[in-house]
Parts: structure tokens; C-alpha cells; sequence
């Protein structure tokens, strides 16, 4: 079901999905940069699993609906003891099979780079000894001259509202997905989290930030 949301909720939003690599199928944290609301419906369109996200989403129009209903974790980073709620959480959902995707930055970006991971997210995954991939995301908006930056990259707390429907006037976005080749695993969550930051680091390409020339 999940799956065919994200597809379905791409295809309206004209989201066209540039993948190198394969997802991983079984039990497994996925770690990915993080740019925009657009990064859970993108990889929700490419493999099933249940997300971990900050607790502003579950309020947001449509997309909070969308990610209560899909079972997201939802944890407030600023809390000490909500990140180990969550963390319990986390670890009940590896234990019953369940793959996870989590964004280890700890907020979204403007795409310029990928921000240090949070070890404390991935203390579930280093103590389940799951295999963990990255995934590095990035958007293009072809013959649009305002940089995707500005269009889709949402961060710094700027109005969902506003963004959205900014974003809903770009007529294309590319969507491109990186997936890590190999799995790791340690049962270091310093380790865990400065390794997969150096594979995400490695593959992200990073998003336009300037206005695009004409002619």
C-alpha cells in the first residue's frame, strides 16, 4: 500500500524517479540525506519499509495523514527521552522483521551538502546487528530557472503551505536515488553512523542552488 502511494502521489506531483543501484529486500535501517517532505514519498515509491521522521510531519496537511496511516515513527529529536521511546520502538519493529528508513542528519537541508549523522538514531540498528545501507538524494528541476533549492528542498522551518504550493508549480522534477552497494553493520553506532555518512557523502550529488541561465 505504501508502495503505491508514494508512486501515485510522484506521478501527481510530477516526480520522475532516476534510481542507480537496487533496493535491499528483507530486514534492514536505511540511512539518506535529507532534503524535502518529497524524500518519503520518493523512497516509499521504491521499496516497502516503515520511516522514523521529526514530529512536525503527523501534522501536516495530507502528507501527516499519509504517515500516520503508513505506521512512521515519529520522534521529537529535541528530547532526549523521546529519541529513546522511539529507539525501543525501533528496535521492536527490527525484531519483528520489519525494515526501517530514518534520516540521521536529524533535520532537512538545502542540498549543498550532507549534514554529520546522529548517532543516537542508529543505536536500534547497531544493537539489532541489521544490515545498514545509504541512500543519497537529490532533485533537478528541468527548464525551470528557479533552483530546486528553492523549489523543493525544504528546510529551515520555511511554511509547509507556501512550499507546497511553490512546488506544485514546477511542471518536472527528477528525483534521483542513490543506493550504496554493499551493507555494513557494527555494533559501534558511532562507527555505524560516521560510515554510512562517508557512502552518502560519496554518492550525493549535490542540488542547484543558483537560478539556471536562459539562452
Amino acid at each position: 500500500m505504501g508502495q503505491l502511494w508514494g508512486r501515485l502521489m510522484c506521478a501527481i506531483l510530477g516526480v520522475r524517479l532516476i534510481v542507480d543501484g537496487q533496493p535491499p529486500k528483507g530486514c534492514f535501517v536505511m540511512a539518506a540525506n535529507h532534503l524535502s517532505y518529497l524524500d518519503i514519498l520518493v523512497l516509499n515509491a521504491l521499496y516497502p519499509s516503515l520511516f522514523v521522521a521529526k514530529r512536525e510531519i503527523a501534522g501536516w496537511p495530507m502528507f501527516g495523514l499519509v504517515a500516520r496511516g503508513s505506521g512512521t515513527l515519529f520522534v521529537d529529536r529535541d528530547r532526549a527521552k523521546d529519541v529513546v521511546r522511539v529507539g525501543h520502538e525501533m528496535t521492536r519493529r527490527l525484531q519483528a522483521g520489519i525494515p526501517l528508513t530514518l534520516f540521521p542528519e536529524g533535520k532537512s537541508t538545502r542540498g549543498s551538502e550532507v549534514l554529520p549523522f546522529m548517532p543516537s538514531l542508529l543505536e536500534p540498528a547497531a544493537k539489532a546487528g541489521v544490515p545498514c545501507y545509504g541512500a543519497a538524494l537529490s532533485y533537478e528541476t528541468p527548464g525551470v530557472t528557479t533552483p530546486p533549492a528553492t523549489t523543493v528542498c525544504w528546510y529551515d522551518g520555511h511554511n509547509f503551505v507556501d512550499h507546497i504550493l511553490r512546488l506544485m508549480k514546477v511542471p518536472r522534477i527528477e528525483a534521483r536515488v542513490i543506493f550504496t552497494p554493499a551493507p555494513f553493520a557494527s555494533s559501534d553506532r558511532k562507527e555505524l553512523a560516521r560510515r554510512l555518512h562517508e557512502e552518502v557523502v560519496e554518492a550525493f550529488v549535490p542540488v542547484r542552488q543558483l537560478e539556471a541561465r536562459v539562452g
